[in-house]
């Protein structure tokens, strides 16, 4: 259990709040990764990108509270219970001095990638350090992310970008809370609840993860908000307003209605991957700045069209079967025509 954490969550949840008040909607999933952690679980986030993985964990991040380390320990080691080995002697030595940290200090984040190296979850030799101590001296040894993680959350996002043999690397963390660095023969302290995400749908440049390496999660399933209500608390919550644009309610709504048609029939039929909810925000805001640029202060309708192959061509993916398979910008074009006339159907 991350020190801090349930206090944190319980806390919010009896004074009647809603501890990740930044996802609109999403009870289930919120209900589910909010247990995980008071069970002191690893999680892992599936869901297909722009609905909103990443700020969900960040709000975690800023639920944890401050917290008490040694000062200048990359361990956040405990003052009480040291165990890194220079805070180890530094106990024993009665030199230990305290400090606070922040608790979005204690939220650490890593980016999948095929180029992600054991070097950088676990650490590597400093070059310096080892010239000034020697090669085998732990002093040499600068801490990758996962040991900077310690007593507070890991944040790995697509984390079936990383190859196999990084996967296999997590598992003894994971699973332990150390990570045994093997030329300094010393078990360094890694305990953090992880919070990974994937999108299962993704296929190019990702791995397979193993099931070994699942069994250390509990999987939540995230999707796209629930109703157009939802969508539209979304934009207008976090959709960059225009001074001196306004934004009539019929353009709003077709703006919601027409990134919602690709998620649902008959055009989900034509697409492996719908518009998320950043589609939706990218249309609001870009008819406002047409509306800017052209020097009226309402947005038109019509600016919809004009601006939905370039906010929405990158955010979607026909299907093979899909006529417009070769032209997903067709696709986009003859959808917002059939949106703006009151027309959705196929």
């Amino acid at each position: 259990m991350i020190e801090g954490i349930k206090e944190a969550l319980l806390t919010g949840i009896r004074e009647g709040k809603d501890p990740l008040s930044t996802i609109v909607g999403q009870e289930d999933t919120k209900e589910k990764v909010i247990a995980s952690l008071l069970a002191g679980h690893h999680i892992l986030i599936e869901g297909p990108p722009g609905i909103g993985k990443t700020t969900l964990a960040r709000n975690i991040a800023s639920v944890l509270p401050s917290l008490v380390t040694v000062k200048g320990c990359a361990y956040h080691c405990n003052p009480q219970a040291p165990i890194c080995p220079l805070c180890r002697i530094k106990a024993a030595q009665g030199e230990i001095e305290t400090v606070g940290v922040p608790g979005e200090k204690r939220f650490i984040r890593i980016q999948g990638s095929p180029d992600l190296t054991a070097e950088d979850l676990l650490g590597d030799i400093d070059p310096s350090q080892a010239f000034k101590y020697g090669p085998q001296d732990y002093r040499a040894f600068t801490p990758g992310k996962l040991l900077k993680g310690n007593r507070g959350i890991v944040f790995f996002d697509e984390l079936n970008r990383v190859p196999e043999k990084l996967q296999n690397a997590l598992l003894q963390v994971l699973e332990e809370g150390i990570a045994t660095i093997g030329p300094y023969d010393v078990d360094y302290p890694a305990d953090f609840a992880m919070i990974a995400t994937m999108n299962p749908r993704e296929h190019a440049g990702v791995e397979e993860l193993s099931d070994v390496l699942l069994d250390r999660f509990d999987v939540v399933r995230m999707g796209y908000p629930e109703t157009e209500e939802r969508e539209r608390e979304i934009v207008l919550r976090y959709g960059l307003k225009f001074d001196g644009v306004e934004m009539p309610e019929e353009v709003l709504d077709s703006i919601i209605t027409l990134v919602r048609a690709t998620r649902e029939e008959p055009w989900s039929k034509e697409l492996d991957q719908g518009a998320s909810p950043r589609a939706s925000l990218a249309l609001y805001e870009k008819v406002q700045a047409l509306a800017l640029m052209g020097g009226y202060s309402r947005v038109k309708k019509e600016d919809i069209r004009r601006v939905a192959i370039s906010a929405m061509g990158s955010r979607i993916k026909p299907s093979p079967e899909s006529k417009f398979y070769e032209d997903p910008l067709g696709l986009i074009d003859e959808l917002a025509r059939k949106v703006l006339s009151g027309v959705i159907l196929v």
